[in-house]
């Protein structure tokens, strides 16, 4: 699943994995972390990476995710990248979750010719299914999900190159 937050001004995308040992890799730009993650009965997770160990809380608020980590607060934001698809000129753009969900289908390839209009991606969400649209003809670039992924508004799913 790939996440994108603002924190501190910037802009960080999250690429978290859960690989078959039970553990989680996140990759977040250049670096990459790979730890083990724990319930604990107060709604927190006890997050293991190596030596260290961190409990955690978080709690969503609109677009404002909450965590508290050790005691230290941080409030990490979805970036509104609603209108970035609108700026884009010709038939490309990004295309962004409008609200949270989870990908029932991806109909679409790397590399495929896509036509204005054409759906790319079909997410469901409160219980509504939700046709992602090429914005024109294109060729898709990139594809950042795939079939089960949940996701969240304003979430980066696919890139369209015009």
């Amino acid at each position: 699943m790939i996440y994108t937050y603002e924190f501190d001004g910037a802009v960080y995308t999250v690429q978290l994995e859960r690989k078959a040992d039970g553990s989680y890799q996140a990759v977040i730009g250049e670096r990459t972390y790979t730890f083990q993650a724990e319930a604990v009965n107060n709604g927190g997770w006890l997050l293991t990476l190596g030596a260290r160990r961190e409990l955690v809380y978080s709690a969503a608020q609109g677009e404002q995710r909450h965590i508290n980590a050790d005691g230290r607060d941080f409030t990490l934001t979805i970036p509104d990248t609603r209108g970035r698809a609108r700026r884009q000129s010709g038939g490309g753009g990004d295309l962004t979750a409008q609200m949270p969900g989870q990908v029932v289908n991806v109909l679409v390839a790397v590399g495929d010719s896509v036509t204005r209009g054409q759906t790319l991606v079909v997410l469901e969400a409160m219980k509504m299914e939700i046709r992602v649209a090429a914005p024109g003809d294109g060729t898709v670039r990139r594809l950042l999900v795939a079939q089960g992924d949940v996701v969240e508004r304003g979430q980066l799913l696919l890139e369209v190159a015009g």
